[in-house]
Parts: structure tokens; sequence; C-alpha cells
């Protein structure tokens, strides 16, 4: 059975599954989390969850100074949240949800954990560099640290995101990625349960076999009908239609191209149980795809 058969068969019960009642945005008050605040503030009033602004201070800068000032940072940096907090609701946005700010000082790393089983989070979001000066693959630290330290979802949001419809209306086409060494039941589930909350499209790659440098894949587009399922659109030969290049050389540059040819608002993919975003050299598929999609992403460790 192929990857749209498969998933023509999910009914709305599997998709409505997923709750998101939880969502946290770690943010450096960066340009890149100033973008990443608008998406998580949009799927938030979605899924009416409750969502937390979350900011942690490295404390090294501080260790030579009064232990006085690194409380007096953690109260500033408090302060700058709230005012976020205030802003999004006097530009009227998040209206059904409500926006709570959490600051701690130590590693990132310390803390993550924890903190999505004690929030019980369904969803964190970040900003990242991504891509920069000759394809640079620089998703920056914290980003990185988030997405190998929790075991939720993470939607990454960087610099190249600039099909910005997602970030008021939410996604019109969402790709998913399929593969079977990586597949991921809550990869799927997410995808369509986003794909239903915002009535989008889902264009689907399913990765058949990738080795000597040589990828095949099948692409199918599908639809939602109405509130019971799947079903393919009833068009031959998608991969035609798409105008994929012959000899794409990469996983990641096929799931790429796909994401460009189809103006994917989204991406959604499984990242495999070992990778290692913070392993920079090791230039897996999913850290291209992330640092080089132009549009976020949202991953899920098949773990």
């Amino acid at each position: 059975m192929g990857i749209a058969d498969r998933l023509s068969e999910l009914s709305l019960a599997s998709t409505n599954q997923v709750t998101v009642r939880n969502i946290l945005l770690a943010t450096d008050f960066s340009e890149c989390s100033a973008r990443a605040l608008d998406y998580a503030v949009g799927i938030a009033s979605r899924y009416e969850s409750q969502l937390y602004l979350f900011h942690c201070i490295d404390p090294a800068p501080y260790t030579l100074a009064d232990p006085d000032v690194v409380w007096k940072t953690r109260d500033d940096i408090r302060g700058q949240l709230e005012k976020i907090v205030l802003n999004v609701h006097r530009e009227g946005r998040g209206r059904n949800i409500e926006i709570k700010v959490l600051v701690e000082v130590g590693e990132v790393s310390t803390f993550l954990a924890q903190t999505v089983k004690d929030l019980d989070l369904g969803l964190i979001v970040v900003g990242t560099h991504g891509r920069t000066g000759w394809r640079k693959m620089a998703l920056g630290s914290v980003a990185e640290i988030v997405m190998d330290e929790v075991s939720c979802p993470v939607l990454s949001v960087g610099p190249s995101a600039h099909r910005t419809r997602i970030q008021e209306f939410g996604p019109e086409s969402i790709l998913l990625v399929s593969e079977a060494s990586v597949r991921s039941s809550l990869t799927e589930s997410y995808a369509f349960s986003l794909a239903c909350k915002y009535g989008a499209g889902v264009t689907v790659v399913d990765v058949l076999e990738s080795q000597f440098g040589r990828v095949r894949a099948q692409v199918s587009q599908l639809k939602l009908c109405g509130a019971e399922s799947a079903t393919p659109i009833p068009e031959t030969e998608p991969e035609r239609r798409l105008q994929l290049s012959p000899d794409l050389g990469t996983e990641s540059d096929l799931i790429l191209q796909v994401a460009d040819r189809t103006a994917a608002d989204l991406i959604v993919l499984a990242v495999p149980e070992t990778h290692r975003f913070t392993n920079r050299f090791a230039s897996t598929n999913s850290y291209r795809v992330v640092s080089g999609a132009s549009c976020p992403v949202l991953t899920v460790h098949a773990r």
C-alpha cells in the first residue's frame, strides 16, 4: 500500500487525537524569535492553547558579578517578555489564549526536558538563523539544543521563511515527508491535524530509496474530504506536473524542490532518533532541510 493510499484512510478521529494544550516559544529577543512569535500565537489561537514565552539566562557572563545582578537581569527580562505579551493583546492577536512568561537562569538543556514534562508541552516554537551566506548551515545554538533535547515536536522558523501567510491565516499547503526508516505516526497525525484545522492541502513525499547519491520518491497530493478522510487528487503523474528535476542528487534537494514547487507554507518531517542537530559537521538530511527551507519546518523525533 502506497503512502497516499495509507494516509487516505486516516479519519478525523485519528487526527483529532493531536491536542496541543500548551505551546512554548523559546526566545532570545532576536529578529528570528520575533518572527517565530507570530507563528506561536497563530497556532495557539487555532488550538486554543496556553502559550508560554520562555527565556533562559546564561549565567557565565555574571560569574564575577554580584549575585544580585543576575536576579535583577532576570526581573528585567521578565519585564520585557510581559511587554511583548501586552503588545500581542493590544494588536488584537491571541484574544482567546492566555500567555504566560517563564524565565530561568542556567543552561537551556538543563531546563528543557523537565519543562516539557511539567508544562505538558505539545509544541515548542523557536527561531533559527537558517541559511546565511553561501548556504551556510547555521541554525543557531539555542535552536539546535531545543531540537535535540525535547521529546515534543518543534516548529523552527528561519529568516528564509518568507511565505508569511501562515503567520496570520495558517498554512495553505503542507508538505509531509515520509521515509520508511524514520516513519512516525505522530508526524503524520500532526500534519493532518494542522491540515484539518486550517483546511490546507497536503503534498506527501514518500522516499522509496536513497543511496549512492540518487533518490527515488513518489509525490502525491491529497485533499481533505469534509471531516472524514484525505483522498488523492485525481490527477495523473504528479511528479511531471510538479516539474521535478530528474537528477536531484540528495534527499534534501528533493524535499526542498517539492516545497518550492508546491509553495509549501510548512514542512513536516520525522527526525531520526540518533540525529543530533548540535553536531553541525554531520550535515544530515534533516539539518539541510531545516536550515535551507523557505518555510517553517515542524520536526518530530522518531523516538
